[in-house]
């Protein structure tokens, strides 16, 4: 996906064992719906191989990983994806907010706060000057 330019904002993990994903589907294979469990059980695989390496690489690079436990209630699930999302969305405002208007009420320069932002750290490395401050023109 990075490399293609999709870069997702906020990325969750959904903490279930592999037991419960088995029992919540069962209803749904006698149902229109029709879930094939061989291809459950392949995508279960693939998911065990690959996932740890994603979630590592999303929350390393952009710091963007959320867990969520599976096992709470479809509410708990929808309250803490949310609050994440609202977070990182604030502060990309406050960030847009501080940046192009520069002077807080008292005329001073106003500093541009960077935590949740959910960004790419490798363009942060290359945005830094020579006294560790971030250049606004390589930041762009």
């Amino acid at each position: 996906m990075v490399k293609k330019g999709l870069n997702p904002i906020n990325v969750f993990h959904l903490q279930l064992p592999e037991e419960k994903v088995y029992e919540r589907s069962a209803p749904l294979a006698h149902s229109d719906f029709g879930c094939d469990r061989t291809i459950l059980v392949r995508r279960l695989n693939h998911l065990t191989k690959h996932q740890p390496l994603t979630a590592f690489f999303f929350q390393k690079y952009f710091n963007s990983l959320t867990v969520i436990d599976g096992l709470k209630s479809r509410w708990f699930v929808e309250t803490l994806a949310l609050e994440a999302i609202q977070k990182c969305m604030k502060a990309r405002l406050e960030f847009s907010r501080d940046y192009f208007f520069k002077k807080d009420t008292h005329g001073f320069e106003r500093p541009c706060k960077m935590e949740n932002m959910n960004y790419d750290r490798v363009f942060q490395k290359q945005a830094l000057s020579q006294y560790g401050y971030i250049c606004p023109v390589t930041w762009r």
